[in-house]
Order: C-alpha cells, then sequence, then structure tokens
C-alpha cells in the first residue's frame, strides 16, 4: 500500500511537471507562431497603406475632375501601375459601369461590365457607395480570367451648380492574387501554418471578406491578431498545419524515464520494505528456533560477554544470577567449577580451568556435566567468523539413558544367541553323528549278525534277503537325508554363532604365516565334490607365495563364497584363482550363475539380507555368511568387494594384504551398525 501511494505520488507530480511543461511549451510555440504572424501583419499593412493611398489619390483625382477621358486617366494610372508590380488592372467605372480600364490591352474584356449585372460584386459597391468606405474584395474571378484581388474606393462629385457631392461611381485597383499573397508570405510560412486573413466589421464581429485560409482552421485555437488599413480592420490567424501538439516532443520518453523513475523508487522501497521485513522475519524465526530448540543456546561476543540466549539454557543453570546478558564467560565457567557441576574438573579446578581456556572452538563436544537435578549436559562451542563463540548445551540425559538400556538388550541379546547357538549345535551333532551311523546300518553288528542267521538258514534268506536289503536301501536314504538337512542347520547355527561372536566382541583372528595352497587347498578338497555333484565344472589356478592371516578364517570365507557361487549356478562352472603381489592377495571367486541385480550388488554384504527375500525364494540361508564374510575381510585390513551381470555371473573379489595386521575383529560401534545394516 505505501509504494503504491508513493508511486502513484511520483506519477501525480510527474503529470503536474508534465502540464506545466506542456503549457510552457505551447506557449512557446504560440509566441513563435505570433512572432511570425506579425511579419506578415508588417507586410500586409504596409503593403495596404500604400495602394489604399494611391487609390485615395486617383479617386480625389476623378471627384475633381468627373469627366477625366481615358487618356487623362491612363495618366493618372501609369504611376500606380510602375510602382506596384502586381497590379492588372485600373479602371473606373461613372454610374457602375466600367468605361476606363488601365491597361487596355488584356483587359478588353472588363471595358462595359456593369456591376448591376454581377449580384455579388454589386451588393458590396453598394455598401461602398452606402458606407462612403472602400472595400477589399478577394480572391475573385476575373471576367479575364485568373484570380484578383480589387481595392474599390468610391468616388463622390459635385454634379453641375450643386454643392452636394453626389455618388459618381467607383474607382477599383484589380491585383494579382497569388502574387500579392507571396509578397507578405512565404513558403516556410505557408507550409508550417494555416494562415487566416478575414475582415472585421465595425461592431467587431467577422465579416464576410476572407482574404486567405479557410474560416475552418479558426476552429483549431489559432493565434489572432488585428491589422488595420485604411480600408478596414481585419483579422489575422494562424494554427499550425496539423494543429498544436497534443504533447511536447519526446512526451513518451519523459513518460517512460518518469515511470522508470517511479518503478525504481518503487522497486527501492519495496526491497528496502522487504529487507526490513526478511529482517524480522529471520530475526523472529530465529528467536522461535532458538527458543524451540530442546537444547540451551548461547552466544557470546568477542569480548567473551554473553549477548544471546534461551530459556533452556537459562533453566539448565537454575535461578543462578551468574547467568543474564552481559556476563563474562569465564565468570559462567567457574561458576560451574565451584558448583562442582564439571565432573572431570573436581580435584583439579585450575588445571581444567587452563585447558578449557585454550580449548578448540571447532563444535566438538566437551565433557559431560552433571546438573544438581541429576541431568546430564554435553557442551559444545564454535568459534564464528567475527570472533563471536556460539555454544549448545545438549541435554544427552535421555539418550544416556537409552544408550545403556539399547547396550544392555543388545548384550542381552547376543548373550541370547550365542548360548541359544551352543546348545542348538551340541545335540545337533549327536544327531548327526547318529544319523551317519544309521547310514551304514549295514555296517552295524546286529545287521552282520542278521547277515549270518540268513546265512544259516538258507531256504529262509530266499524270501527275507529282499526285503531286509529294501529296508536297509531306504534307511539309509532317509539318514542320508537327514544328513544333509543336519549340515545346512549346523552351518545356519555356524554362522548365527559367528555373527554373535563378531558382535559380542569375542572373535579373535589367530593370524599366522601361510602358504597360499595351505589355505586354498583345503576349500578345494571340500567344495569340489559338491560341485561336480551339480554338474559343474570347478577351476582352481593360484599363484605360489604365503600370507600373514587366520587361515581357518579365510578357509571359511572362501568356502562361503564357493558354495554361495555353487547355490546360485545351475550350469557352466566357477573359477577360483589367486594372484599374489608384492604387497597383496587376491582371491577371486567367479561363477557362470543367474547374476545379481544391479540394485542389489551394494547390499548383499549386509546382515540378513537377502536379493530374493519372498517366502518362494529357490535358495535358502541366514543372509549371515556375506556380511561375515566382509567383517573378516575388514578386520585382516582386507576388502570383499562383488560385481555382477545378471544371467551372466557374479564375481568376488577377497583382497588382504601379505604383511602383519592387528589380528583382532574390530568391535565397534560403526563395524556393528554395519553389520545390521
Amino acid at each position: 500500500m505505501l509504494i503504491a501511494m508513493v508511486c502513484g505520488l511520483i506519477l501525480t507530480f510527474g503529470k503536474r511537471i508534465e502540464d506545466l511543461s506542456y503549457q510552457t511549451y505551447l506557449q512557446n510555440l504560440r509566441i513563435n507562431a505570433a512572432i511570425d504572424l506579425s511579419t506578415i501583419r508588417e507586410k500586409f499593412e504596409a503593403q495596404m497603406v500604400d495602394r489604399v493611398l494611391r487609390l485615395n489619390q486617383l479617386a480625389s483625382a476623378l471627384a475633381a475632375n468627373p469627366d477625366m477621358n481615358q487618356t487623362e486617366f491612363n495618366i493618372k494610372a501609369v504611376d500606380f501601375l510602375l510602382q506596384s508590380n502586381d497590379v492588372i488592372n485600373i479602371a473606373a467605372a461613372p454610374d457602375l459601369v466600367v468605361e476606363m480600364v488601365f491597361p487596355k490591352t488584356g483587359n478588353e474584356t472588363v471595358l462595359g461590365l456593369n456591376y448591376r449585372n454581377h449580384p455579388k460584386q454589386y451588393a458590396k459597391v453598394r455598401e461602398a457607395l452606402r458606407s462612403r468606405r472602400g472595400q477589399i474584395d478577394g480572391p475573385v474571378q476575373l471576367v479575364q480570367g485568373g484570380r484578383g484581388l480589387i481595392l474599390r474606393q468610391p468616388v463622390f462629385a459635385r454634379q453641375g451648380t450643386s454643392s452636394a457631392e453626389e455618388p459618381w461611381g467607383i474607382v477599383s485597383v484589380v491585383l494579382d492574387y497569388d502574387s500579392f499573397i507571396n509578397s507578405i508570405s512565404s513558403d516556410h510560412l505557408t507550409a508550417q501554418y494555416d494562415i487566416v486573413l478575414r475582415e472585421r466589421r465595425p461592431d467587431n464581429r467577422p465579416g464576410t471578406e476572407l482574404l486567405l485560409g479557410e474560416v475552418a482552421a479558426l476552429s483549431r485555437d489559432p493565434v489572432v491578431m488585428t491589422v488595420n488599413v485604411p480600408l478596414g480592420v481585419w483579422e489575422l490567424a494562424a494554427t499550425p498545419i496539423d494543429g498544436w501538439p497534443k504533447h511536447r516532443p519526446m512526451y513518451l520518453w519523459h513518460w517512460f524515464l518518469r515511470v522508470l523513475f517511479a518503478s525504481l523508487v518503487g522497486f527501492g522501497l519495496f526491497y528496502v520494505l522487504r529487507l526490513a521485513d526478511n529482517r524480522r522475519r529471520a530475526e523472529s524465526r530465529l528467536t522461535n528456533g532458538i527458543e524451540a530448540l530442546p537444547h540451551g543456546f548461547v552466544m557470546f561476543n568477542p569480548e567473551g560477554e554473553l549477548v544471546a540466549m534461551n530459556k533452556r539454557y537459562a533453566e539448565m543453570h537454575g535461578a543462578s544470577s551468574v547467568v543474564r546478558l552481559g556476563v563474562h564467560y569465564e565468570d559462567i565457567v567457574k561458576s560451574s567449577l565451584s558448583k562442582g557441576i564439571i565432573r572431570s574438573a573436581i580435584g583439579r579446578e585450575e588445571e581444567w580451568l587452563e585447558e578449557w581456556r585454550n580449548r578448540p572452538l571447532d563444535g566438538s563436544l566437551d565433557p559431560e556435566q552433571v546438573l544438581p537435578n541429576g541431568r546430564i549436559i554435553q557442551t559444545s562451542d564454535r568459534l564464528m567468523d567475527d570472533g563471536s563463540v556460539v555454544g549448545l548445551r545438549i541435554d544427552i540425559t535421555d539418550l544416556k539413558r537409552a544408550q545403556q538400556a539399547a547396550e544392555a538388550a543388545n548384550k542381552a541379546k547376543t548373550d541370547f544367541m550365542g548360548v541359544l547357538s551352543h546348545e542348538l549345535r551340541t545335540p545337533l551333532t549327536v544327531i548327526l553323528g547318529h544319523a551317519r551311523l544309521a547310514r551304514h546300518i549295514d555296517r552295524l553288528p546286529p545287521a552282520k549278525a542278521l547277515e549270518d542267521a540268513l546265512a544259516a538258514h538258507p531256504e529262509a534268506a530266499q524270501e527275507i534277503k529282499p526285503l531286509l536289503d529294501a529296508l536297509t536301501s531306504q534307511v539309509t536314504g532317509m539318514m542320508a537325508r537327514l544328513e544333509r538337512s543336519g549340515d545346512h542347520l549346523l552351518s545356519l547355527i555356524s554362522e548365527i554363532l559367528d555373527f554373535a561372536k563378531l558382535e559380542s566382541g569375542s572373535q579373535t583372528l589367530q593370524c599366522e604365516t601361510r602358504n597360499i595352497d595351505d589355505i586354498v587347498g583345503p576349500v578345494e578338497d571340500q567344495m569340489r565334490p559338491m560341485i561336480e555333484e551339480k554338474g559343474l565344472h570347478f577351476n582352481v589356478k593360484a599363484d605360489t607365495g604365503d600370507i600373514h592371516a587366520d587361515p581357518s578364517r579365510i578357509r571359511q570365507v572362501l568356502i562361503n563364497l564357493v558354495g554361495n557361487a555353487s547355490k546360485f549356478t545351475k550350469e557352466g562352472g566357477i573359477d577360483l584363482t589367486v594372484k599374489v603381489g608384492d604387497d597383496e592377495v587376491e582371491f577371486s571367486v567367479k561363477d557362470s550363475g543367474i547374476g545379481i541385480p544391479e540394485d542389489q550388488v551394494n547390499r548383499v554384504f549386509e546382515a540378513f539380507h537377502q536379493v530374493d527375500s519372498t517366502s518362494t525364494r529357490q535358495f535358502g540361508g541366514t543372509g549371515l555368511g556375506l556380511a561375515i564374510s566382509r567383517d573378516i575381510a575388514e578386520a585382516h585390513g582386507g576388502t570383499l568387494t562383488a560385481s555382477s551381470v545378471p544371467g551372466e555371473g557374479s564375481t568376488f573379489v577377497l583382497r588382504l594384504p601379505r604383511t602383519a595386521h592387528d589380528a583382532t575383529v574390530d568391535n565397534s560401534d560403526d563395524t556393528r551398525r554395519n553389520l545390521v545394516a
């Protein structure tokens, strides 16, 4: 609203200035027109006065000699003709009939002209005789052709012995109209103005004579001036041909500048108001945001004086009078030390205060503080570019309690998984042992005794032997399936137990320097029968050399990788390649199986993650094997990566350093988060 008012005021003021400027400009145009018009008036007055004087002389001569003949008339008229080069003829019309004309050559048709036979001219002639005043008539179409300007002067003479003057007739001078107009005007004026010259009657009303121009031009607010000549009063007016301009030159440009100026002022005002409003809003948002923080917020200026804080910060310090605007930061710290809030400073206050003064102001967390109400506070200070210090006081009481509860729950879960896995594996081992014995039932003593009994009674053996073989075959098949399922269950329980050990931090590496063949050979011997049983080929190619690592754990990783490759490969084969470098050993397991979708490659190492997690998936497993394998690789200081092309196969690469490494599995929070992500 304010911006609109200011812009409106500027534009209103601009319009007023434009109106005044236009009036001034228009006044200057009218003054210039009047100056140009005065030139015409001066020429018109000079020409008319001269001609009327000589016409009056001729009229006086006729009045004095009413019986003047043509020769005498020629003598009088010749002077007039010689002094005016625009005179067409000079005529005398006693009793209103033209009887004398000079020069006669070319004007023969004028002789005998009876004004009474020309109503328009007769009316004017009668008016001249009645008023005893001369007249100017024109432009008139002449009987001899062309346009003329006629100056008439009535002649009164004494008739006989009478002393009274009676109307004798009219003496007139016919001027070439175009030549006369050119003599009083100029081309540049006629090209610039519509000029009107007309007679004014004695009562100051317009007369019937229009000597120059058109009456319509008088309706366009002309510049008007009066011309006084002996033959009457005339009105000279001029108006520009295209009319007076509606606006001064560069009107639109001036308005553009005004609008631009108003726009700039408006935009500037809007920008200033917007900045002010944004600043108010920013300050309000900042204040509200700071107050909405669940933590304490405080700011100290470069001199260390408290300049801003929220209510939460004040509440943390209780009703202490020390915490107030303007107090120095160090005074607040000393107050906290005296109250024993900072546990790590108890008994070493001066030393701790010196350490605090030299602390890095990079936003790192300072030691915890325990408030009198038992709440635990973590402090964090950061130095700003201008030397100010911004601090956060974070209440971590609930976080600490939640962390302790989570650690307790995680420990309980880990302990439970470890105990459960151990308790499950023990009876399962017994079950598998009996299953293996039962799978070879024909070797047990009761079975051999039964065979001996049948051999002793051949007559019964022929009938019983087939039944016994069928029973033995059925039991052997059942035990084989039971053993396979038991082995699978045992491997799952072993993975869960390993994972539990990794989470609990009880899993360690027993590293030693071993030959590569000692690690790869057992893996090949164990996995080849299973792979070839599926109709797949198993190619193993290993460089010679040694490595410092936990051989059992590396075998575990390789068996897991080869087992996974076998599980997901239906045709083709598996390649196990080992390359020994100067500083690194690379184990590569490549298969021609179903492959892994591109968006799943980076997730196969997540704990419990399955590429196909639906209930109908074809391949089982806990999803822990690769997570454990990667953790073992990282514990050796190495890496385990995967690449795959769906439908063509996958490649897993284990890279391990050849030299000694810290032989302890990393049990940090980050590692465990990676395992269960």
